[in-house]
C-alpha cells in the first residue's frame, strides 16, 4: 500500500464504522453496513429512472394500465408504512410506479422508492392478489434499502470501458449510461430475498389481498423455469432463489395466517383482467416484435463477422416482423422505432424517417423516437432536425455518449464549432477516452484544432 492509499483506506474504513453504527435496517431493526445517505440514495434513484426506462423500451403506451399499477402500488406501500419501526426515522418518499414495455418477466426496485413492472411478467400474474405479492416484495427492497447496502459491501460492478466499444450505436450503455445498467445488474443476497418475500406476504396482507398472492407469483416464476428446461427468467437473475421459496412462505402462510379466511381479503381477478385488456389485446403484436428482436440480434452477431452483405437477410426479416406488429397495434410508438431501426440498418434512410415520424407523432416527448430520429435525420444530412431530436434526448439521458457525439456532428455540420466541440468533449469524457467512439471523437476534436483529449 502506498503512502496516499493509507490514509484513504483509513477514511474509508473510518466511514463504514460510522455509517453501520448509524444506519438501522427500517423493516428488521437490525443495524447494517450503508455507506449512503438516504439524499444519496434517492437522488441516485431519480437521476438513473429515464435511462432504464430507456433501456427497457419506455413506459407501456395505456394510462389505465400504468393508473391500475400504481393504485396497487400505493396500497401495498401505505401497508408497508405500517411495518416500519420508527427508531430507523425512513424519509417519506413518494414511491413511484412504472409499467414497462417490455416482454422480460421482471420487476425490480431503484433505491428511493422507483418500482418497475414489466409488461412480460403483468402478463404471466392471474389476479391482482399476485400482483400486490409482487409489488410488496419490490417495496419491501426500497423500505430495507437492500440496493445501496449492497453497494456498500462490495465495490459496484464495474463495466469494462472496451465493451463500451462493442455496443451497436442505438443498444446498450453506450445510450443510456453505465449507472443505469449497474443497477439493473445488482443482484440482491439470499437474505436479502428471504427477507423481501416474507414482508412481501405481510404488506399485501394488511393492504388487504389474500396473503397467498405472492406464493402464486414464485409458482409462477418456478414453472416459467420448467417450461423453458431450465432457464430462468429475468427476475431470478437479480433476485437469485434462496432456496425453495414457495415451500418457506406456504410455511409462513401457516405460522402467521393459519386461520385467515379467504373471504376477508381479496383475489380481484376481475379487475386485474380488466386491467389487462390493452396489453393481452397487444401481445400478438409483441410476439411478432419480440422475434424481429431475435432477428436483430443475430444481424448484429452477423454484421461482425461478415460485414452487411452477412446482416442483410436478418435485417430484412427482422424488417417484416416489424412491419407486422406495427400493423396490428399501430399506435404503439417503441413498434415504430423498431421498424425505423431496421430501415436504418438496411440503409433505407427515407424509410426509416417515415417510420420514426409516426413514433414521434404518438410520442414526441420520450427518449427512443427522439434518439433514433436523430441519428436518421444524420444519415439524411438533415442537420437542424437532428440537433433538436437528440438535444430532446439528452434532455432525459443527458449522458448518452452516443447522443453527444451525434449532437456535435450536427452542430459541426452547420458550422458551429463550440457547440461541436464542446459536444465531442462530452462525449470522449462520458465514454472514457477508451474505444472507437471515443477515438472518433479525439479525432474530431484534433480536426477542430483542439488539444489532444489524450495528451491530459
Amino acid at each position: 500500500m502506498t503512502r496516499h492509499a493509507a490514509p484513504l483506506m483509513l477514511l474509508l474504513i473510518a466511514a463504514c464504522s460510522f455509517a453501520a453504527s448509524c444506519q438501522v435496517d427500517a423493516l428488521s431493526g437490525k443495524r447494517t453496513l450503508n455507506l449512503y445517505s438516504y439524499e444519496d440514495e434517492k437522488r441516485m434513484g431519480d437521476e438513473s429512472v429515464q435511462p432504464i426506462l430507456a433501456e427497457l423500451g419506455g413506459l407501456y403506451p395505456d394510462n389505465a394500465s400504468q393508473n391500475y399499477l400504481n393504485e396497487v402500488g400505493q396500497k401495498v406501500v401505505a401497508a408497508g408504512r405500517t411495518r416500519l419501526r420508527g427508531e430507523a426515522d425512513f424519509p417519506d418518499w413518494e414511491f413511484q410506479f412504472y409499467l414497462v414495455n417490455t416482454s422480460m418477466i421482471n420487476a425490480f426496485a431503484l433505491p428511493g422508492g422507483h418500482v418497475f413492472v414489466t409488461r412480460g411478467i403483468l402478463n404471466r400474474l392471474d389476479d391482482e392478489a399476485e400482483l400486490a405479492g409482487l409489488l410488496g416484495h419490490e417495496v419491501a427492497h426500497v423500505f430495507a434499502r437492500h440496493s445501496v447496502e449492497r453497494m456498500s459491501k462490495m465495490t459496484l460492478m464495474v463495466i469494462p470501458v472496451a465493451l463500451l466499444a462493442s455496443m451497436e450505436e442505438t443498444q446498450g450503455v453506450a445510450v443510456v449510461g453505465i449507472m443505469a445498467v449497474q443497477l439493473l445488474s445488482l443482484s440482491y443476497s439470499r437474505g436479502d430475498e428471504e427477507e423481501s418475500d416474507h414482508f412481501g406476504m405481510r404488506f399485501a396482507a394488511r393492504a388487504g389481498y389474500e396473503p397467498n398472492g405472492v406464493i402464486g407469483v414464485m409458482q409462477m416464476l418456478n414453472d416459467y423455469t420448467q417450461e423453458n428446461g431450465g432457464g430462468q427468467p429475468e427476475f431470478l437473475s437479480t433476485h437469485p432463489d434462496p432456496g425453495n421459496r414457495v415451500e418457506y412462505l406456504n410455511e409462513q402462510l401457516k405460522k402467521e395466517y393459519k386461520d385467515y379466511k379467504p373471504e376477508n381479503y381479496t383475489r380481484n381477478a376481475a379487475g386485474f383482467t380488466t386491467a389487462m385488456v390493452d396489453i393481452r389485446n397487444a401481445q400478438p403484436a409483441y410476439d411478432l416484435a419480440d422475434k424481429g428482436d431475435a432477428e436483430m440480434a443475430e444481424a448484429f452477431k452477423l454484421f461482425e463477422s461478415g460485414g452487411q452483405p452477412a446482416a442483410t437477410p436478418k435485417y430484412r426479416s427482422a424488417l417484416s416482423y416489424y412491419l407486422q406488429a406495427t400493423a396490428r397495434v399501430p399506435d404503439h410508438a417503441i413498434l415504430h422505432v423498431n421498424a425505423a431501426q431496421a430501415h436504418y440498418y438496411l440503409e433505407d434512410y427515407d424509410a426509416a424517417e417515415a417510420e420514426i415520424k409516426n413514433a414521434l407523432q404518438l410520442e414526441s416527448g420520450t427518449f427512443w423516437p427522439n434518439f433514433m430520429g436523430g441519428l436518421i435525420a444524420i444519415q439524411r444530412d438533415d442537420n437542424a432536425v437532428a440537433q433538436q431530436r437528440l438535444q430532446n434526448a439528452l434532455q432525459l439521458i443527458p449522458g448518452s455518449p452516443v447522443g453527444l457525439f451525434y449532437l456535435a456532428v450536427a452542430f459541426e455540420r452547420q458550422g458551429d464549432k463550440p457547440g461541436a466541440v464542446e459536444n465531442y468533449h462530452a462525449s470522449y469524457d462520458a465514454l472514457g477516452g477508451e474505444g472507437d467512439l471515443a477515438e472518433r471523437a479525439r479525432q474530431k476534436l484534433i480536426e477542430l484544432g483542439e488539444p489532444d483529449p489524450k495528451a491530459k
